[in-house]
């Protein structure tokens, strides 16, 4: 079980993340186009590792995402392996219209020989929840049926997996970032390496550097704070208890340096209270958010950004350094993934070929 030094944290983080599983599927998952682009990154990195596994070195494969929130890879890749005419027509209908709407995930033949199960694990009920009804949405619930499959727990407490399908553990979109803090990333770090290890699988931990808070996450939680609370860095902090709703009235950019940001301010039952507040940005506090890469808000909810250093130093005290690599995400896209890193765990030696070609 989690240490008791994280319990309390644990349990805060998993409140605020029930509470705001709605919304946050809404204004940021489904939003922010800066988000949405490291997202469609990471997807094409998953979609062309799988390809490798599966058709390169011959791997029947099992997927787990460790944080798996609201679905976005059971989504993805319930569609890839699902030939929609099989199915009756309203489980057809279904697929047809979330493939419109995701031109990425259309029927993958060779994915589907190899992708013999896909799991995942979130500490938020709330996310389960929807994870659950999006894939049921989709015309995906015969899947939830068999070998695919969410838990609610820790992903602190993974359990060694089987070698056969060959494991490959995913934590995305600096899930460890929200992991109860540093003793929850090193946590996250040694749960992973424990789960892949004996069977030689592969783990992948996609971060945000914390290099990158001030050209990125300072405008992107401004822009969503209408999800996770106002920042700590904003002022006036007049209506930033949890009982008002700020909707931003533009979404802000990576490496726009406006220090104001306009909101109109809602009561709980949608009654606007304010229109065209400006918050500013406190210089000191703004600052101290860059220097530590802690984002905090009014509302309990904090994510780490940690620097490539500090991802370097767990990979070297927790994972084994010669079965690892460390990969600034700018050297595979510049322009999707420039504020993202990646450590890559891979216990049997079986990507080698894959980040060569990659030219890594």
């Amino acid at each position: 079980m989690i240490q008791d030094t994280l319990a309390e944290q644990y349990e805060r983080d998993k409140r605020v993340w029930d509470d705001c599983a709605e919304t946050y599927e809404e204004e940021i998952v489904g939003g922010h186009p800066d988000v949405t682009a490291y997202e469609s990154f990471e997807e094409d990195f998953l979609d062309r590792l799988l390809a490798y596994l599966i058709r390169d070195r011959g791997r029947q494969v099992h997927l787990y995402d460790v944080g798996c929130g609201s679905a976005r890879l059971h989504l993805r890749y319930g569609l890839k392996v699902s030939n929609e005419h099989q199915f009756s027509d309203d489980v057809k209908e279904a697929m047809t219209t979330v493939r419109r709407a995701n031109p990425g995930c259309q029927h993958d033949p060779e994915l589907a020989k190899g992708l013999a199960s896909v799991g995942g694990i979130d500490f938020s009920s709330s996310m389960i929840g929807l994870a659950e009804r999006k894939m049921e949405a989709a015309g995906l619930a015969h899947l939830l049926d068999g070998s695919w499959y969410f838990e609610t727990g820790s992903a602190f407490d993974l359990e060694p997996m089987p070698a056969e399908p060959l494991p490959v553990l995913v934590s995305v979109c600096n899930s460890i970032g929200v992991t109860q803090g540093p003793e929850g990333a090193v946590e996250l770090f040694k749960s992973m390496r424990r789960a892949v290890e004996k069977s030689e699988g592969i783990a992948i931990i996609s971060s945000y550097r914390g290099e990158a808070v001030e050209s990125y996450a300072l405008g992107n939680y401004e822009s969503t704070m209408n999800v996770c609370g106002q920042p700590l860095w904003l002022t006036p902090d007049d209506y930033a208890s949890p009982e008002f709703n700020k909707l931003p009235r533009a979404y802000k950019r990576a490496h726009d340096p406006d220090p104001e940001i306009t909101v109109d301010v809602l009561d709980e039952a949608g009654k606007l209270v304010k229109a065209g507040l400006v918050l500013q940005r406190d210089p000191t506090a703004t600052q101290t958010t860059i220097a530590e890469g802690h984002i905090r808000t009014h509302t309990d909810y904090e994510s780490h950004w940690y620097s490539f250093d500090q991802i370097d130093a767990w990979i070297d005290e927790h994972w084994h350094r010669s079965r690892s690599y460390h990969i600034a995400g700018s050297s595979l896209d510049k322009l999707r993934a420039e504020p993202a890193q990646f450590a890559i765990f891979d216990a049997g030696g079986w990507l080698g070929g894959l980040l060569e070609r990659w030219g890594v």
